[in-house]
């Protein structure tokens, strides 16, 4: 069987836990012995270099420098991003060619919200794999505090707009029951399959390894996060027999280091191998989770449970 995954970020774009999945999902297609192939994006200009693994399709996006617009100038691509025909017709002239048994999507901002339409119109099965809300909200994030951003005229037409595009893949997979939730109660996927994945079964470990006095953050380094928030939080803290490794990176790196200043009980360690962060994880007493945006499983929990390291997180 030959089966095409389309997401918005893959190697060496990858940034967070969406691609994690991408990844083990083609590995398990490919050790199944299904024939994988991939469409994603890539910056304008830019000659990416695949060592190995699935045939890769890059299509040219101005995502990748959407966060150094100013804000006025984003709905504008947004708009666009909706709409655009050229990356509808690049995708269905792909599909075309590469006559695929199934579709998989993932994360499809910056591919064009025009993708499923392209899908649906060669009549190929697609299933989808939900991991954030960015068919409900251009931003993709719902943030403590602005939980009426997702509810605004704006966002609802935004909704009407990619509800429409959508329409109702054979099967839609969440990561937890709440995000789905989310897009039932907005009228997404009426007819669809859906079904939650077997995350939410996973054992969380509750106390520490003795002897381990580290705290850990593993993930982006940006405002949602909660990085400074953690940051500011652990400065507080009293002792020096206590540290706080922090992993990734992100806009807000210098930020945070400037917030940090001179207390050595912080320590920045950059985005890290799969390898050294495993590393990370079996030296950590506790993995900090402290975003102020709504999560639903972010696969780092996923991995510290896996690690048998316990987790302390924003509710």
């Amino acid at each position: 069987m030959k089966i095409a995954i389309l997401n918005n970020l893959y190697f060496p774009y990858e940034r967070g836990g969406a691609e994690k999945v991408v990844v083990a999902q083609i590995a398990a297609l490919q050790n199944s012995g299904q024939e994988v192939f991939v469409v994603t994006t890539k910056p304008y200009g830019s000659r990416p270099t695949i060592p190995g693994g699935p045939r890769v399709y890059y299509l040219e996006s101005q995502y990748f420098s959407l966060g150094g617009w100013p804000l006025y100038l984003r709905p504008f691509w947004h708009l666009a991003n909706i709409f655009s025909w050229r990356k509808y017709r690049r995708l269905r002239a792909i599909l075309a060619a590469e006559q695929p048994d199934r579709v998989i999507t993932h994360n499809l901002m910056g591919l064009g919200f025009m993708a499923p339409l392209a899908i649906r119109r060669l009549h190929l099965p697609q299933e989808h794999w939900l991991h954030d809300i960015q068919l409900l909200h251009p931003s993709g994030l719902i943030v403590l505090g602005q939980e009426h951003r997702v509810n605004g005229l704006g966002a609802r037409l935004y909704q009407a707009a990619v509800r429409r595009l959508f329409a109702s893949p054979k099967q839609v997979i969440s990561p937890s029951r709440w995000l789905l939730s989310e897009h039932d109660k907005r009228g997404f996927f009426l007819s669809s399959e859906k079904s939650t994945g077997p995350w939410e079964k996973d054992p969380c470990p509750t106390a520490p390894t003795k002897g381990r006095r580290n705290f850990l953050f593993v993930g982006q380094i940006e405002d949602h996060k909660g990085i400074l928030f953690l940051v500011n939080a652990f400065k507080k803290m009293a002792g020096n027999e206590r540290r706080l490794v922090i992993v990734g990176d992100g806009q807000k790196m210098k930020a945070a280091q400037k917030l940090a200043g001179s207390d050595r009980r912080i320590e920045f360690r950059g985005r890290l191998s799969g390898a050294e962060t495993k590393k990370a994880m079996a030296e950590a007493a506790w993995l900090i989770v402290p975003s102020l945006c709504y999560e639903n499983y972010p696969t780092v929990i996923r991995e510290a449970h896996a690690a048998g390291l316990p987790v302390i997180a924003a509710a």
